[in-house]
């Protein structure tokens, strides 16, 4: 059997796009034993973070179901950035401008989310609605979830950089917001947001390469060693601010390691932000850090509606194709660890020419 794929990318994070209604697959073995296979650098597609897989919704008010699947053939449970690209991919194969999409199927709690695309400009948005506490699976918590949604995280002990803190909700993935100032340190700060100006497009230097490394430690580290705080690890987000706009970094636990952006993070940041007494109302601008060294100007939004906050951003179709799916094109395909395929080693390579 064929199966066909588009890969999106938003903002650097990278997505094979299954659309099931045109590739139907028989269950989650299979959607699984793809995933291995795809995301395997050696073997497979490689250089992107998951596949996502589309089918028709049974009724309701909502059109398509939305999966995720990680590189070892887990499912992990939604993706901001994920569902801009499925906003994309819909508008460019089936038309229209708005979808009703169910995220969260893992939690065996499926959560309606509402997605679109502009007609002219590219732009697609998705809906989050609310932060909310952290379901009880993915904290440990001593008592009842806090009234504000937000779990106070301090005594992050981490080796070689000292005691962090932060504040932990769930936007659709639980993220750990640690704000300049709050959480993070003056000095660490400046050592994760550097001027990588003069390193545009080919950042590889000695300060950029210390940066990454040091992101990875912090995130490696915590989910490693807090695993009873966190049994099924969290993101960790990074985040200084200027007026409206937040600049970020944004660790992920599904692929263990650095993205280069993060759709649910910005809204986690925003609320936990505001909660601070940080941020105004309004528009927020995002700038994810790592991938504005390749791509200067790029930028998410975040808007507070009457149903929530909508996540705004512009992404890019990479290219289309088609790949053949045998009994062994996967099922020898494994995976020793749950790190990205997209290994943060290849985004430090500096580009042809």
């Amino acid at each position: 059997m064929d199966i066909l794929f588009a890969k999106y990318t938003s903002f650097g994070n990278t997505f094979l796009i299954v659309d099931e209604t045109r590739t139907p697959l028989d269950g989650d073995e299979q959607r699984a034993d793809f995933a291995r296979w795809a995301l395997n650098g050696d073997f497979g597609i490689g250089g992107t973070d998951n596949v996502l897989y589309l089918s028709k919704a049974d009724g309701g008010d909502a059109d398509y179901v939305f999966r995720i699947f990680e590189v070892d053939g887990s499912e992990t449970l939604s993706c901001g950035n994920g569902l801009l690209s499925t906003a994309a991919a819909l508008r460019r194969t089936h038309g229209g401008t708005r979808w009703g999409v169910l995220t969260e199927l893992p939690t065996g709690r499926p959560r309606l989310v509402h997605i679109g695309a502009d007609e002219d400009n590219g732009r697609t948005w998705v809906d989050m609605g609310w932060t909310r506490p952290t379901p009880e699976e993915l904290i440990n918590r001593s008592g009842p979830p806090p009234s504000d949604g937000i779990d106070r995280i301090t005594g992050l002990d981490v080796p070689g950089v000292g005691e962090l803190s932060g504040y932990l909700s769930f936007s659709g993935e639980p993220h750990l917001a640690l704000f300049q100032g709050h959480g993070l340190p003056e000095e660490l700060a400046e050592r994760l947001f550097i001027d990588a100006r003069g390193a545009v497009g080919r950042p590889d230097g000695a300060a950029v390469k210390e940066s990454v490394a040091l992101a990875h430690h912090i995130g490696t580290h915590v989910n490693q060693a807090y695993r009873d705080l966190f049994p099924q690890g969290v993101h960790l987000n990074f985040a200084r601010v200027e007026g409206r706009r937040v600049e970020y970094r944004t660790w992920e636990r599904a692929i263990n390691c650095e993205t280069l952006a993060c759709g649910s993070g910005t809204v986690a940041m925003t609320y936990v932000g505001r909660r601070l007494g940080l941020l105004p109302e309004g528009e927020i601008t995002f700038w994810p850090h790592r991938c504005r060294w390749y791509q200067p100007d790029a930028a998410l939004t975040v808007t507070t509606t009457e149903s929530g906050y909508v996540v705004t951003g512009r992404p890019r179709l990479v290219c289309v194709g088609t790949v053949p799916m045998t009994p062994n094109a996967s099922a020898y395909q494994t995976i020793s660890n749950r790190r990205s395929a997209k290994d943060s080693s290849h985004a430090l390579a500096a580009p042809a020419g």
